[in-house]
């Protein structure tokens, strides 16, 4: 494509006979150079729009399938929550407790061991609920060296030890311990189950 028609020519030899068709002719490389920009311009147009049309339906498409993780996840979650409630209540009513009996002994110790430190020489009482007065004998004859005396108190629980030796005195509380555990679960499954209520 040519622009020399733009320009004055100085070479003095134009044929006056050829002005008329190459003004013609002029004339439609005009039309054409202004039909090619047009197209161009249209045609950039349309990729600028198809463009934009693309990531508006990427961006759609992502939040929909975003969406539709998220429901999955909750509704999943929801399921797993639902079915560990079983296991997890037989765990705190069953598994726990007698996992800390068989801890109490080792805990009876350790406090032993420390009120023996502050109290050096002292005899220590050691109070527990009536159906525990046999099972915590058995549990330190033997194994404890110091002088100890086990006591019933009618107002203890099973779970619950009293140490005392001259001024100080030790408490044990497996009930509180369990009893923490229960409600921490309790809570979190009322919490899961208010949240998909809501949701």
């Amino acid at each position: 494509m040519t622009v020399s028609h733009r320009y004055k020519s100085f070479d003095g030899a134009a044929n006056p006979a050829n002005v008329g068709s190459q003004q013609r002719e002029d004339d439609i490389e005009d039309a054409k150079l202004t039909a090619f920009e047009g197209g161009y311009q249209a045609g950039w147009e349309d990729a600028i729009k198809a463009q934009g049309d693309n990531n508006d339906r990427l961006t759609a498409d992502f939040v929909q399938n975003f969406e539709d993780i998220s429901f999955t996840y909750h509704e999943a979650y929801a399921k797993l929550s639902e079915s560990m409630k079983p296991i997890l209540s037989q765990l705190i009513t069953k598994l726990l407790p007698e996992v800390a009996q068989k801890s109490l002994g080792p805990q009876i110790l350790d406090q032993m061991t420390a009120l023996m430190e502050l109290e050096s020489g002292a005899k220590i009482e050691i109070a527990v609920a009536p159906d525990k007065l046999d099972v915590v004998e058995q549990l330190l004859i033997g194994k404890v060296s110091v002088p100890f005396k086990v006591t019933a108190e009618s107002a203890l629980t099973g779970g619950q030890v009293y140490l005392r030796a001259g001024q100080s005195e030790r408490e044990i509380n497996l009930d509180a311990v369990l009893d923490g555990v229960s409600a921490a679960i309790e809570a979190f499954f009322h919490t899961t189950e208010t949240e998909n209520d809501n949701g």
